[in-house]
């Protein structure tokens, strides 16, 4: 199984990206269609959308024949100025502060608090304290040398797993603002350019790690004099995956789909319970000889899991 990301090719045509307007539209059955929905359920962004046709969102809903739809202007960064002269220097604090919570980060940038606060923009936060770096320290907050640099490539790839294995399938960016994704959607378009080159370098990624396993053919050099300088350098370089307890992204991801997602002994799946926290382990225990490989490795939630112990699978 591989990974396939659900989007719209780069190159769809116009009719395309309006019949998917039209997709999300009646999957959302609201009496609006808000950006935040669609970019929710959207197969692509609706800054892409306005991007291709050079036009508003008004407009684009126009075009697919939804114009009474739209749920009328945002709020523009000229009223979040007017809004956020009438506030106390406490109240500008509380609101970056609020940000930051719902972005589950003491980190906060100033795009961050732009595209999240709906009453005031990081301009007025600037001119109230004379820095950004200063209204942060005010707050309790700390400025990043790079957001990107809080979380290696690993955790960002292991947290996209466990929310893509949340949902069954990519997740939106939006989404990855909520629980259980811990690291904010920002993160990854900061740190691979945009979100879908961050999903992209996942799926580049899965695919690696999902290769077999390959014995390597370990010849001794010529400089190793002894039989035990030999066995080690052997041992050294002949280590596989499958001899590894540690169980790798791509590996972790084929386990959980051949199962359907859920726990092979009782059927929780995050799907249908929230609270449910699936793991992949070993069913001959990795200490008594099970090897890390597709068929000693099965799915199971929280409870059944640590109710398992050391024991072999029954």
């Amino acid at each position: 199984m591989k990974f396939e990301l659900n989007s719209l090719p780069r190159n769809c045509s116009d009719e395309e990206v309006l019949a998917e307007i039209l997709r999300v539209d009646s999957l959302v059955g609201k009496e609006k269609l808000i950006r935040a929905d669609f970019d929710r359920y959207a197969k692509i962004s609706s800054s892409g959308v306005c991007r291709k046709f050079k036009k508003s969102w008004k407009e684009v809903l126009r075009l697919a024949g939804i114009e009474h739809k739209y749920s009328g202007k945002s709020v523009t960064g000229k009223m979040k100025k007017q809004d956020g002269k009438r506030l106390a220097d406490q109240e500008i604090l509380d609101e970056m502060k609020r940000v930051a919570s719902m972005l589950k980060s003491s980190i906060l940038t100033t795009q961050e608090f732009n595209e999240n606060s709906i009453i005031i923009s990081s301009f007025i936060v600037r001119t109230r304290f004379g820095s950004w770096k200063d209204a942060l320290e005010k707050a309790g907050l700390k400025a990043s040398s790079h957001a990107k640099d809080k979380f290696s490539e690993e955790e960002c790839f292991e947290n996209l797993l466990n929310i893509w294995t949340h949902y069954g399938r990519p997740p939106y960016y939006l989404e990855m603002r909520k629980l259980p994704s811990n690291i904010s959607p920002n993160v990854y378009a900061r740190r691979w350019g945009s979100w879908r080159k961050a999903l992209e370098a996942f799926v580049n990624k899965m695919s690696q790690d999902d290769d077999e396993p390959k014995k390597q053919k370990i010849l001794p050099t010529p400089d190793k004099t002894t039989e035990k300088e030999i066995r080690q350098d052997i041992k050294k370089h002949s280590v596989l995956s499958e001899d590894r307890y540690e169980i790798k992204l791509g590996l972790r991801y084929k386990v959980l789909d051949r199962d359907k997602f859920k726990c092979v002994r009782c059927g929780a799946s995050p799907a249908t319970d929230h609270s449910c926290c699936l793991h992949v382990d070993h069913k001959v225990p990795f200490s008594k000889g099970g090897r890390t490989i597709l068929n000693n490795l099965q799915t199971l939630c929280e409870k059944c899991n640590l109710g398992k112990g050391n024991r072999y699978s029954e």
